[in-house]
């Protein structure tokens, strides 16, 4: 997965409760399944995604990406 495409979709969920736009060469259910599997989002009760503590921290640089 690309650093770039999985931090702007984050940084959608984060902001906007959205995956955003395509960017990147990853369809969205490659972002989404690779957030999942990483523990960096998931399901709301009402079945949105929401950023977790992790997918925070990654975007505010506590945690770096090559340790996700």
């Amino acid at each position: 997965m690309d650093k770039q495409t999985l931090f702007a979709m984050l940084q959608s969920i984060r902001e906007r409760y959205m995956l955003g736009p395509k960017i990147g060469d990853y369809e969205i259910g490659a972002r989404v399944d690779f957030a999942l599997s990483k523990e960096l989002i998931k399901r709301s009760e009402d079945g949105n995604f929401i950023i977790t503590d992790k997918g925070i921290d990654l975007l505010e640089g506590r945690l770096k990406w090559e340790d996700i």
